[in-house]
């Protein structure tokens, strides 16, 4: 599972330098990719440190470009995003743990329905962000959309981490 978050983590971190390869895009990947694998390693609030470094990353390419950001590739960003996070939260579980098929089965189950619940949130955030789009200029368009994901992304992790706090007697 590691070696599956650390490749959903390059092609995070990579796919901005297609958009815009900039020495300034480069150096904040670097960063972000630093980060993400030393969340991948040690802790979910590091990795998502360099998932929001990442988003930064992937706005500054979007400006940089000065080209209209495209909802498919942002919606595919998105999903990485949300894989990244469950296959880092999973892998460090499940580290050095046997998983039986009713264990993966579960597992899979509840990433399906998490993407469905996903999917039905980003239908409403995709029909409010064209109505506010429509008043936005296009400069701020690309750092409004980060922020919008990097709020969500912080929501998500912490409530994978409230999930799985014990409760108390």
């Amino acid at each position: 599972m590691r070696c599956l978050a650390a490749v959903l983590a390059l092609s995070l971190v990579g796919y901005p330098l297609l958009i815009t390869p900039s020495t300034t895009v480069l150096v904040l990947g670097a960063a972000a990719m630093m980060l993400c694998v030393l969340g991948i390693l040690v802790a979910t609030p590091v990795l998502v440190g360099g998932m929001v470094l990442a988003l930064g990353e992937y706005t500054l390419a979007l400006w940089l470009a000065g080209g209209p950001p495209r909802l498919a590739s942002a919606v595919l960003l998105g999903v990485v995003l949300v894989l990244l996070l469950e296959t880092a939260d999973f892998g460090r579980r499940a580290h050095h743990a046997a998983i039986g098929p009713g264990v993966l089965l579960a597992q899979i189950r509840s990433w399906a329905v998490f993407g469905a619940l996903a999917g039905a949130g980003a239908l409403v955030a995709i029909a409010a962000a064209s109505v506010a789009s429509a008043s936005l200029r296009l400069p701020w368009a690309p750092a409004v959309a980060a922020a919008g994901a990097a709020a969500a992304l912080v929501a998500v992790a912490l409530a994978l981490s409230a999930g799985r706090v014990p409760p108390r007697d």
